[in-house]
């Protein structure tokens, strides 16, 4: 008897609580679930300012390497965690976003499993307009090994009954078949606004993070005014990547932090960028962090780097640093000891920023030179980047 009261009780906890769920969507008429491979954060950010400057009482969350929680006025706050990060607490969101009286919400898909994914949209956001932002080779361990596995599991996070928006031409096709069955609408970014292009200097991924944006406030009928101007040139934005020079007693050393650029498409456009701009001294030196737990992406972006002949130097930090080694040298072509001598590749432990980068300058040897982050933040990547970011350092 105890064990059929305690069940009882549980189950209907669970009801009311979907119940309530249910009746705080349906206070927010503005729900917008922001998926893709690279740029959601960004993204989102975007599309939730362009809200609040038309006056449509805002609330976002990002993912990202830190998540955050956007009030309504636009102030960010840490959202914190007990625990590893877990999809159920968008329903935390959505509880606190209804208790603001937001208007309009725009959330960071934080699922990469395609069972995740349907669960986090379908079960939790239940998004008016989805976005797609793009489709790139990531996350192969728990999303397949091909771009048509990737555009298969972003699927999985298309709205039902609503309006799908994405960037990505090469699967548009297949997101309409996807979305039809859900009685949902595709539409393209938008490949060219008047209004936007006008003195625009970002990138090429920022660029079309705004226009994604802009696309999605547009179908938000009357909330965007064009007269209003907005751009990406925030700091540490995911395709926006920052760039610091610093100097120290050997001479300067210009960072570019592309941590956040995680897959070999977004990586290649940033080094196409600095190899055109002299503001970019040479030799370029690549520092590569890679993570225990995304072993393709790490021979995804070794192979990126060996081929890369714009890298003098290669720096590995992180984990599997003697398998990404192997990997690259295999890749350069040639005999090990040859390929040392012409780009060599340097291991670090797990030393501080400061003390690695004195160890890196003797090999460098060079007054002026840029380093490039790459692969993964988390660890050794957030330390470089908040180590250059310091007003001061020793």
């Amino acid at each position: 008897m105890p064990y059929l009261l305690i069940l009882i009780t549980v189950t209907g906890y669970l009801i009311l609580e979907k119940i309530l769920h249910r009746k705080r969507l349906n206070a927010i008429p503005i729900r917008v679930h922001v998926n893709g491979t690279r740029g959601k954060t960004s993204v989102t950010r975007l599309i939730a300012r362009m809200l609040r400057e038309n006056g449509v009482r805002t609330v976002a969350k990002t993912t990202g390497d830190a998540a955050l929680f956007i009030g309504p006025d636009g102030r960010e706050q840490s959202w914190k965690r007990r625990g590893p990060a877990r999809i159920q607490e968008q329903v935390t969101f959505i509880r606190r976003a209804a208790a603001l009286k937001a208007e309009a919400i725009v959330v960071e898909c934080m699922a990469l499993a395609p069972p995740l994914q349907f669960t986090s949209e379908a079960d939790m956001i239940q998004s008016t307009i989805g976005v797609i932002t793009n489709v790139r080779p990531d996350h192969f361990e728990v999303m397949g090994k091909t771009l048509d596995d990737i555009a298969a599991s972003l699927s999985a996070g298309i709205p039902r009954n609503g309006i799908l928006v994405t960037s990505e031409n090469r699967y548009l096709s297949f997101f309409k078949s996807r979305a039809a069955r859900l009685n949902t609408r595709v539409c393209l970014t938008d490949k060219y606004d008047a209004d936007f292009e006008k003195g625009f200097t970002g990138n090429k991924g920022a660029r079309e993070n705004e226009l994604t944006a802009r696309k999605v406030c547009r179908l938000v009928e009357g909330m965007y005014s064009k007269t209003a101007q907005f751009s990406l040139h925030e700091k540490g934005c995911e395709d926006n990547p920052v760039y610091v020079k610093k100097e120290r007693k050997s001479g300067h050393i210009h960072f570019i932090d592309a941590f956040s650029a995680n897959d070999i498409e977004s990586a290649k456009q940033i080094l196409d960028r600095i190899s055109f701009d002299e503001k970019y001294p040479r030799p370029l030196v690549a520092v590569l962090n890679n993570r225990s737990d995304r072993p393709l992406r790490m021979l995804s972006f070794a192979s990126f780097v060996a081929r890369e002949t714009a890298f003098k130097h290669i720096v590995l930090v992180g984990d599997h640093q003697r398998l990404a080694r192997r990997h690259i040298y295999r890749n350069m072509g040639g005999r090990s000891v040859d390929a040392a001598k012409e780009r060599p590749v340097h291991l670090f432990g797990k030393g501080s920023p400061g003390k690695v980068l004195k160890t890196l300058e003797r090999q460098v040897n060079a007054k002026e030179w840029t380093l490039v982050g790459l692969g993964n933040r988390k660890g050794t990547g957030a330390d470089l980047s908040r180590y250059f970011q310091l007003e001061e350092n020793p």
